[in-house]
């Protein structure tokens, strides 16, 4: 493993060193373990499944018209959409009676939603002054259940409104021009220039870089056809809770039996913990190892798993932390 590491480290771009930290955190795991014996089949699905254009495409954004500007207000607060045991998902009923518990379709839908009925959802002027009572309208659920972390989308979203109508004319293009359109640049200057992107944690006292939703902004933005984003091959697989769960069940995981019953009970970890550090650590991994022997690229690997794991059944649970992270 150490030697395709390190081969992987020295042929793959890494501008904010996901691929070199994460490495560090899955070489001293302790709570998880990829299964190499079980890599080449998953890789050669994965490559079938690729190449059939089973992916999630831009039809997965709720518009016959995307724009960068509604991908990056959704890419903004595109985490945390899970349910404590027994308790309903958050549910969005949109078109009326079309309920949508599936956490990413349920936020397509809402935004659509608030467009529908005028709210200026993507206006940086309106998102910088939002308050809270406006967001929980918004994001208004057809169930008791309220949309996880509200507070948290809120002051994301007047962030988000504050620095694109001060910086960038209030349009996330004019961001986009300034990065030359290089997936590398857009990821770097993403988190450097709006901090509720920062996405990272400490393991043995050296800090590890994940950048979930900088990562996955950058590669959405790759899925508009107008767009020639370049460089993807510097994006590492995106570290959630939906695609680790898959790898689990088709054996690319494996996890301590403590780390394992915690999980199959529910329990939620703690932000920035030893076993969600190597979780994620080691989906990134499996997600390198994968696109290695199925001749793709990581976030190729990670549009087909996740798009296979919205149709997979009788899985067990995936990891539970609350997070803005993803």
């Amino acid at each position: 493993m150490r030697n395709l590491i390190a081969k992987i480290l020295k042929t793959s771009p890494d501008p904010l060193g996901v691929r070199k930290t994460t490495a560090e955190v899955l070489l001293n795991s302790r709570l998880v373990r990829i299964n190499f014996d079980k890599l080449q089949e998953v890789a050669n699905l994965v490559k079938r499944k690729f190449e059939k254009r089973e992916v999630l495409t831009a039809e997965q954004f709720g518009s016959d018209d995307p724009t960068p500007q509604l991908i990056f207000v959704l890419d903004a607060i595109n985490f945390c959409f899970w349910a404590k045991k027994g308790q309903e998902k958050w549910t969005v009923e949109y078109p009326k009676g079309n309920f949508i518990s599936s956490g990413w379709f349920a936020l397509v839908a809402s935004i659509q939603r608030a467009q529908e009925e005028g709210t200026p959802i993507l206006d940086a002027d309106y998102l910088k002054n939002l308050r809270l009572s406006e967001t929980k309208y918004i994001f208004r659920s057809a169930n008791d259940r309220p949309i996880p972390l509200l507070k948290e989308r809120v002051r994301i979203l007047n962030e988000i409104g504050a620095i694109l109508a001060e910086k960038y004319q209030g349009n996330i293009y004019h961001f986009l021009t300034e990065t030359g359109l290089d997936a590398g640049k857009v990821v770097t200057q993403i988190v450097a220039t709006f901090p509720s992107f920062e996405d990272y944690t400490s393991f043995m006292g050296k800090r590890v870089n994940f950048y979930k939703r900088a990562q996955i902004f950058a590669y959405d933005l790759s899925l508009l056809p107008e767009l020639k984003i370049t460089n993807l091959e510097s994006l590492t697989l995106f570290a959630d809770y939906k695609v680790p769960q898959i790898l689990r069940a088709l054996g690319v995981l494996e996890y301590d039996p403590s780390l394992a019953r915690k999980l199959d009970e529910y329990q939620i970890l703690e932000p920035g913990s030893r076993e969600e550090a190597e979780i994620r650590a080691a989906t990134i991994w499996s997600g390198e190892f994968l696109a290695h022997q199925a001749g793709i690229m990581p976030v190729e690997v990670d549009n087909v798993l996740w798009k296979a794991a919205q149709s997979i059944r009788d899985v067990r649970p995936y990891h539970r932390v609350l997070t803005t992270a993803y």
